[in-house]
């Protein structure tokens, strides 16, 4: 009775450690390019959710796990914050803290969303949630594609890369997503 129960244990363990292996062999398959795409926008969502509008003025890029954070803010506290919130990010190794102090760069009228402070932070978060879902469910094909939030107005920017089908998959992940109430879809202009 014990032998049997003692080999059921071991084929029970057996298992266990071939669908972890299994997994771990999926997960060595993912692109670093998505990666690095899915730390910078973990970053700007969580700078965005603890900064606020200090983080409207912050650039995030993400090589190999070292993050860097660029930009100009006028506090100091703010800067260092940044850092500390990148780097208690997941996915994050090291971060290279360049924001400047100074006064920060107001955006244009054409590149910001109208309205409040507030609502271009809600306005960014939506954004980058938008293109995390994407890429979460589009792998690299997510990646290319731009995305611009006004109150709830999505605007799904695309390149000579995507195909019908990329860009129909890309509008049904934006219509499903949380406060998006409207999904434009357009080619990407060259500069």
């Amino acid at each position: 009775m014990r032998t049997k129960s003692l080999v059921g244990i071991i084929l029970v363990g057996t298992a266990l450690i071939g669908a972890i292996a299994a997994q771990a062999g999926t997960a060595a398959k993912v692109d670093p390019a998505q990666v690095d795409g899915t730390t910078a926008l973990n970053v700007r969502l969580a700078l965005l959710d603890r900064l606020g509008t200090d983080a409207l003025q912050i650039g995030v890029k993400s090589v190999g796990g070292t993050v860097r954070l660029a930009g100009t803010i006028d506090r100091q506290k703010a800067k260092d914050r940044a850092g500390t919130i990148a780097m208690s990010t997941r996915g994050v190794r090291r971060v290279e803290n360049g924001i400047r102090l100074g006064a920060a760069v107001a955006a244009s009228p054409g590149d910001a969303p109208t309205g409040s402070a507030d609502a271009q932070v809600t306005d960014a978060v939506l954004e980058t949630k938008l293109s995390l879902a994407l890429i979460d469910k589009m792998g690299n094909d997510g990646l290319p594609i731009g995305t611009d939030a006004a109150a709830g107005v999505v605007t799904l920017s695309f390149g000579e890369e995507s195909n019908s089908d990329s860009r129909e998959r890309a509008v049904a992940i934006a219509t499903g997503t949380a406060g998006v109430s409207k999904v434009v879809s357009v080619d990407k202009t060259l500069p």
